[in-house]
């Protein structure tokens, strides 16, 4: 029992810990931008996975990232010299409020649901589910700036 004890301790450390190195972290939301400025002298930016964030400079020495899926990668500022000047953690997570996730099985769906639930493009969702989203969410594009592709295609349906 004694042994049960220090390994629920441990992991409580543990989560304490990560909690801790996650609150220096610049937190985005996926599929969302944020702003945050640069450091005086800034000359380049290196983002350590930028499958999980992107980033681009703006004009004011402001970048943009832009969270692109969920997990945590880290970016760091380098002045004209290659000097490292600041060294940041990024952590990417899915939106936590207005999403309705149905698991059947192993099969997952996602909706967006503000306020009426509407199926979602989400890492994670069953092949069927998330080509069947991105399929109507492409004609819908297409009719909205004038695809005469897009505009046969719903037709036909």
């Amino acid at each position: 029992m004694r042994g049960c004890g220090t390994a629920i301790v441990a992991a409580l450390l543990a989560i304490c810990g990560a909690a801790r190195a996650e609150e220096g972290a610049i937190r985005v939301v996926l599929d969302q931008a944020k702003l945050v400025k640069l450091p005086a002298g800034t000359e380049t930016i290196v983002i350590g996975n930028p499958a999980i964030a992107d980033v681009t400079v703006q004009r004011g020495g402001v970048m943009v990232i832009t969270g692109r899926s969920p997990g945590r990668t880290n970016f760091i500022a380098l002045d004209g010299a290659g000097t490292i000047i600041s060294e940041s953690q990024v952590a990417v997570a899915d939106q936590e409020t207005g999403r309705l996730v149905v698991q059947r099985g192993l099969e997952q769906s996602s909706y967006d649901c503000t306020p009426r639930c509407l199926p979602t493009v989400t890492l994670g969702d069953d092949d069927k589910h998330f080509t069947r989203a991105v399929s109507q969410a492409a004609a819908r594009d297409g009719m909205a700036n004038g695809s005469t592709a897009a505009n046969s295609k719903a037709e036909k349906k």
